[in-house]
């Protein structure tokens, strides 16, 4: 293997080191995302209920004034039996009256199977309010380590990418650019062997790819320190000068 491809394997040795890290981190990271979406679900379904049970409130206040109306009207119609001279207006009273009571036992009946409902409502949202703060101690917990993890590979990350400095100015620009272009492509794997596919042909492969390669690549690669890439994923291609 001549210098330049060995500078690119010294290279892509450190960049995988870097990818590595920071593969870490973003597993990290989108844990972190993934439970701050979860926790936006969570309070949307929170303030949903709270508006739910609002309206719910509401109908039921709006029946227990009716009711307390009602009543009190059933008040001031029994006191007006004891001012009626007549049968005939008694009677007539009466009738209103007994009528007023009997949709107040109806409006009675809604106002409990309403409230019923609201406390149904309530135990949900109590419950939501716990999942809310279990979750949200997740995600405070998740945040708590990527932090930690950050803070534990800074060093590592700087110490590596100032070897990566060193290492680049061992390659031409263009040789340089290409080999970033595919590191961010292929999360730092790079280079790809040539593998003969049949020991007694001069059948050959791409590793990276597994699609076939001319036998004119294979020579080129044994005879010269190029910079080779193979014409299917575009890695940059080594060979095994004994293959």
């Amino acid at each position: 293997m001549g210098a330049k491809l060995q500078a690119l394997f010294i290279l892509q040795e450190i960049e995988l080191q870097i990818v590595d890290i920071r593969r870490q981190l973003q597993r990290k990271e989108r844990r972190v995302g993934a439970q701050m979406k979860k926790l936006k679900s969570v309070e949307a379904t929170m303030e949903a209920e709270r508006q739910d049970v609002l309206k719910v409130q509401s109908q039921f206040d709006a029946l227990d004034m009716d009711i307390k109306g009602r009543s009190a009207n059933i008040d001031r119609l029994r006191e007006h039996l004891n001012t009626v001279r007549t049968n005939k207006d008694y009677a007539a009273v009466l009738a209103k009256m007994n009528t007023e009571k009997a949709d107040v036992s109806k409006i009675e009946a809604r106002a409990l199977e309403i409230m019923q409902g609201v406390e149904a409502l309530k135990k949900t949202q109590a419950d939501q309010e716990q999942t809310f703060s279990v979750e949200r101690n997740k995600l405070e917990e998740y945040q708590i380590q990527l932090e930690q993890t950050k803070e534990s590979f800074a060093g590592r990350l700087k110490q590596l990418q100032k070897r990566r400095d060193d290492a680049a100015e061992a390659i031409d620009a263009k040789t340089l650019t290409l080999f970033n272009r595919l590191s961010e492509r292929y999360e730092g794997e790079v280079l790809a062997e040539v593998e003969r596919t049949n020991p007694r042909h001069d059948d050959f492969i791409c590793s990276g790819c597994h699609m076939s390669l001319r036998v004119e690549v294979a020579n080129m690669l044994k005879s010269r320190d190029e910079t080779v890439v193979c014409k299917s994923c575009g890695r940059i291609l080594f060979i095994d000068r004994n293959t």
